[in-house]
């Protein structure tokens, strides 16, 4: 039975479902205009971002144990909030010069976000998969939303295909766990430990953390970023690369913390090591910069899951610190990327995606050219910014766990991810300007920019301010 006390202590999932569903109703009003389903988009991201610190310090179980709140679940919404608000206030601007400023969007952007929400707080299989299909089945459409170009439209139809045959996998592993404990929910399913050493429960558990390896982009299942991340609209794709992968982080977090395992170490180890291989090397081929940064994804992910593989007590820390890092330089060098690409001539290109159009760029447009020159030194893990200390607490964990050489080959690896970053800040600061274009920016994607560049300076000089900011121990 759902009580009062149940939606007291959902509030910033309720702020994030209801408003998804009034700006559907006030777009019906204003059929002609946007600006006000935008306002109500950007006022329920702040509103549950701030009620959300609220429940740190606090531990509840909702709507009959099928929710959990508490300082892991907490810290990861509020992260995969800040991604969505960094990407909205940005948007406008983009869609509206892609002539695709449809009330929709904002609708789906809302709905994406409740669903990571609810797979971030999920304490029951079922909630699990609703979730993931309520943000996978947003982003399907989003991916699709530049529907006169062709390339978009392969990016949703792919990114929907291989999906929803990830789904299946998602699925039997559910089922398989079922089987095994009888029970869809957390607490029954972890409360026997002799279950972790049952083969079918550890074939069910490792086909449920397929679908969410696949949302991260892990290797052999990352396939799908480069081409997705490529033909989406560009501010759908910094939304993917960054809120979509905190949401999977976020759900898995709670099976790798309970069923820590030799086994699974070395599994995930394996996993972060080749997805870090394939992430690096592949984007040094690469000349489109959004297939660079897709690459970058899927390298990040190797990283991610590195501090994962540690499975110790600053697991969940490092992770966290870096997802935050990731987001503000992540988010902040596709937004620049929006702000510079232009739109198609024909149906099937885009146009100023490639780096050869970023040669000059600190000449003619020295606004955009530093803070992305501040993005891709973070990116590459350059002291003092917040990707560098990201990038030291993952490895730190892992080391804490005796994974040395996994820790040297991913520092390795990002040694190796500096020639493809810097080879972007060569072209901007020390070539001609291939056009004299200066590009417009409006003040909401500056502001967005703004606080990128600022957090990511802060959190590299201070990163001791996001553990005060999380003062309280992980539970």
């Amino acid at each position: 039975m759902i009580k009062t006390i149940d939606f007291l202590n959902s509030i910033p999932l309720l702020i994030i479902s209801v408003s998804a569903v009034i700006t559907i109703l006030v777009g019906s009003f204003y059929k002609k205009s946007t600006k006000y389903v935008y306002a109500v988009t950007l006022i329920a991201l702040i509103a549950a971002i701030y009620y959300s610190f609220g429940y740190l310090d606090k531990e509840y179980l909702i709507y009959n144990n099928f929710l959990r709140v508490n300082n892991i679940t907490t810290l990861f919404s509020i992260i995969a909030l800040f991604a969505v608000l960094l990407s909205t206030l940005s948007a406008k601007a983009y869609i509206e010069k892609e002539e695709i400023n449809f009330i929709e969007f904002y609708s789906l952007v809302l709905f994406s976000t409740a669903g990571m929400l609810i797979m971030i707080q999920s304490y029951n299989l079922i909630t699990v998969f609703v979730g993931l299909e309520l943000m996978s089945i947003s982003f399907y459409i989003l991916t699709g939303f530049l529907r006169k170009r062709i390339k978009s439209n392969e990016s949703a139809l792919k990114y929907f295909l291989l999906g929803a045959f990830m789904t299946g996998f998602l699925l039997f592993g559910i089922s398989l766990i079922y089987g095994i404990t009888g029970s869809m929910s957390y607490a029954n399913i972890f409360q026997d430990t002799s279950v972790f050493k049952n083969p079918v429960f550890l074939i069910g558990s490792a086909l449920f953390m397929i679908g969410f390896f696949f949302k991260m982009g892990l290797f052999p299942f990352h396939l799908w970023v480069p081409d997705v991340y490529e033909g989406a609209p560009t501010t759908i794709t910094g939304l993917m690369s960054t809120a979509g992968k905190i949401a999977a982080v976020g759900t898995i977090t709670p099976f790798i913390v309970y069923t820590a395992s030799d086994n699974f170490r070395l599994i995930f180890s394996i996993i972060a090591l080749l997805t870090m291989l394939i992430g690096n090397v592949t984007a040094l081929a690469q000349s489109n910069i959004k297939r660079i940064l897709a690459f970058s994804s899927i390298a990040s992910a190797g990283y991610i899951l590195v501090g994962v593989a540690a499975m110790n007590d600053l697991s969940i820390k490092s992770v966290s610190f870096y997802l935050l890092a990731y987001t503000l330089m992540q988010l902040g060098a596709f937004i620049i990327v929006s702000l510079i690409e232009k739109p198609a001539e024909g149906i099937n290109e885009y146009r100023n995606v490639d780096i050869e159009d970023y040669k000059g760029l600190a000449r003619t447009n020295p606004q955009l050219a530093i803070p992305l020159t501040i993005f891709l030194f973070s990116l590459g893990g350059i002291p003092p910014l917040a990707g560098f200390w990201g990038k030291y607490y993952l490895f730190y964990a892992a080391i804490q766990s005796n994974l040395i050489w996994l820790s040297i080959s991913a520092i390795l690896f990002s040694v190796i991810s500096l020639y493809y970053y810097l080879k972007i800040v060569v072209y901007m600061w020390f070539n001609p300007p291939a056009n004299g274009d200066v590009y417009k920016i409006d003040s909401m994607p500056s502001l967005s920019i703004l606080i990128a560049a600022f957090l990511t300076f802060l959190f590299g000089i201070f990163p001791q301010y996001f553990f005060a900011l999380f003062k309280t121990p992980f539970k």
